[in-house]
């Protein structure tokens, strides 16, 4: 089973990004800061700093935490991912502002979204600053909810991180994620549907439920990352989400720099060795869509890497050094098929 089998064309879904990018850089004045492939954008605020703004939803992760009563923590978890994209330029989180939407408005469901969303913006230091709600019958199946939002920060001008600093000889690191986070759902619920068993089902070596193993929340990056930051010790960052590991890490590189990343460097966590298996779901397939255990990346000078991994595993990281950067064309590439 792939991807495209879902229902989901990632290729596809970036040429059309690519399509659109010549009408949005029409609207940009000389305040814009332009990002190649950035996880959020960056314009000159007042005062000298810089705001940053991401926009994403929690996709149909909500449809799995609907049927497991877990619609709270889901939205949640679309805090976290935004505060993560502006984590990745250095920018912090400070105003969040929420979408909500159903065929016809459920007020237990709309409450739990937003005590959820409140409780996220509370963990990253994010106001939620306001938001819209919206009833259309003739757009949402009866029952569904969408949920979407869009993450305001701010980082110093000077401070940004993008990727310029990467340079051939870094070393590479992978921070463990979750599970899933906020990616590959559409895959994964059909690999649930092709199995017949249910969220209560044991997860075959992990010592825990399936449903509880695909809910895991996102996890925020922020308190362990923010004080390397502020040392300087990082070249760049990358988000694990849609794209996989490769895909995003190159999103971060620079012209003449490519990542080279060994996947026997970390253990594969039993959620994604069963998705796999389940659904019979080539290699590509695999890296192309989940996260595979690792939420963010880390690019850092070789003669930092064991000082920042310490530190970062000091503040509760599980880190594991994945790979390095080579001269070369811009670009990731894996060390096995």
């Amino acid at each position: 089973m792939r991807y495209r089998d879902a229902g989901v064309d990632v290729e596809r879904s970036d040429a059309i990004k690519g399509a659109l990018q010549r009408a949005v850089e029409r609207t940009w004045g000389p305040g814009v800061l332009p990002l190649r492939g950035g996880f959020a954008g960056l314009m000159r605020g007042p005062g000298g700093a810089l705001l940053a703004a991401t926009l994403d939803g929690v996709g149909s992760k909500l449809d799995l935490a609907r049927q497991a009563g877990a619609l709270a923590a889901a939205a949640g978890d679309l805090v976290y991912h935004g505060a993560n994209d502006l984590l990745v330029h250095g920018a912090r989180p400070l105003a969040f502002l929420d979408y909500v939407a159903q065929a016809r408005l459920e007020p237990e469901a709309v409450l739990a979204v937003v005590e959820g969303l409140s409780r996220a913006c509370v963990e990253v230091g994010a106001a939620l600053l306001g938001g819209e709600t919206a009833e259309m019958p003739d757009t949402y199946r009866p029952g569904a909810i969408d949920v979407a939002g869009c993450m305001i920060g701010w980082v110093e001008d000077g401070r940004v991180i993008d990727g310029s600093a990467v340079r051939p000889g870094d070393r590479v690191l992978g921070l463990g994620s979750a599970g899933l986070h906020t990616n590959g759902y559409t895959l994964a619920r059909r690999v649930l549907d092709r199995s017949g068993i249910g969220l209560d089902a044991p997860l075959p070596g992990a010592g825990t439920r399936l449903g509880a193993a695909l809910l895991a929340p996102h996890r925020w990056y922020g308190p362990a990352l923010l004080p390397a930051l502020e040392q300087g010790a990082i070249h760049a960052l990358a988000h694990v989400t849609g794209g996989g590991i490769a895909g995003n890490l190159a999103r971060v590189l620079p012209a003449g720099c490519r990542a080279r990343i060994d996947p026997g460097a970390w253990e594969v966590p039993p959620l994604f060795r069963w998705l796999a298996a389940a659904g019979e779901i080539p290699v590509d397939d695999q890296r192309a869509t989940f996260n595979l255990g690792i939420g963010m990346v880390v690019v850092c000078a070789a003669r930092d890497a064991g000082a920042l991994a310490g530190a970062l595993r000091q503040r509760g990281e599980q880190v594991f050094e994945i790979g390095d950067i080579a001269a070369g064309e811009r670009g990731v590439e894996w060390s096995r098929p």
